[in-house]
C-alpha cells in the first residue's frame, strides 16, 4: 500500500476501547448540551482539529476558550485515548465526558463521541469538513468504506486536506458505526506524506 491512512491508530485505538463503554446515569441531571450533538460534535473536530493543522496546543487553547475541562476527573485514566503519546484530553462541558478531545504530539488530534448515533455524526462531519473547500481549501475525498470488525460494522471516511497557505497536507478522517443505535464513534487528524509531484509514469499528480 503507497499511502497509509491517518485513522490506522485511531481505528486500533477505538476497537481496543470497545466501542460500548457506558456512562453512569444520574437521576435528574440536566439535559446534556449541544456539545453532545452531532453538529456540536463535528464543530468540535472542525475547531479544534482541523483548524488548528492538529496542533496540540492551538486545539487545547481553542478546547479551554470553549470551556471543556480535563477529562481525568470524569473518567478516570485517559491515556489510551492518546494511544501512548504525550498529550491533553479535554471534555466538552455539559456532556458528561461523553465528548472527549484527545491532542497529542506530532499533529495527531482525535474527537471521540460516545453514546452517539453513527450516520447522523457522519453526515454532520461531512458538511463540516466539505465547507471548508468553500473558503479555498483544498479537500480530496480518498476514502469510503464500510467494514466488519469484533462484530461491528462501520464505515471509514478519508480526506486530504490542506489549508490555505499550508504547505503539508492532513490526513481527516471518521470512523462511525452504520447502525442508527448509539455508539463510539472516533474522527482523527494526522499528518499525510506528501504527494509525490509525479506519478510512476512521468505524469504530473497535480
Amino acid at each position: 500500500m503507497t499511502r497509509a491512512f491517518a485513522l490506522t491508530g485511531a481505528v486500533a485505538a477505538l476497537l481496543a476501547w470497545g466501542g460500548t463503554s457506558t456512562f453512569a446515569q444520574v437521576p435528574a441531571e440536566p439535559p446534556l448540551s449541544a456539545w453532545a450533538t452531532p453538529q456540536g460534535v463535528a464543530r468540535t473536530f472542525q475547531q479544534a482539529c482541523v483548524l488548528t493543522g492538529g496542533d496540540e496546543a492551538a486545539a487545547v487553547d481553542w478546547a479551554l476558550a470553549q470551556g471543556f475541562e480535563p477529562a481525568d476527573a470524569l473518567r478516570g485514566n485517559v491515556d489510551g485515548l492518546l494511544s501512548g503519546a504525550p498529550g491533553s484530553v479535554l471534555a466538552a462541558p455539559g456532556t458528561r465526558g461523553r465528548v472527549l478531545l484527545a491532542a497529542a504530539t506530532g499533529r495527531v488530534c482525535t474527537v471521540w463521541a460516545d453514546q452517539m448515533p453513527g450516520p447522523a455524526l457522519r453526515g454532520a462531519v461531512i458538511e463540516a469538513v466539505t465547507s471548508l473547500s468553500a473558503k479555498g481549501a483544498r479537500v480530496q475525498l480518498q476514502a469510503d468504506r464500510n467494514f466488519e470488525r469484533a462484530g461491528a460494522w462501520r464505515n471509514q471516511m478519508q480526506w486530504r486536506y490542506r489549508a490555505v497557505g499550508a504547505s503539508g497536507d492532513l490526513g481527516v478522517g471518521a470512523v462511525t458505526t452504520l447502525s442508527d443505535n448509539p455508539g463510539t464513534q472516533a474522527l482523527n487528524v494526522a499528518p499525510l506524506p506528501a504527494t509525490p509531484a509525479f506519478a510512476p509514469d512521468g505524469l504530473p499528480t497535480r
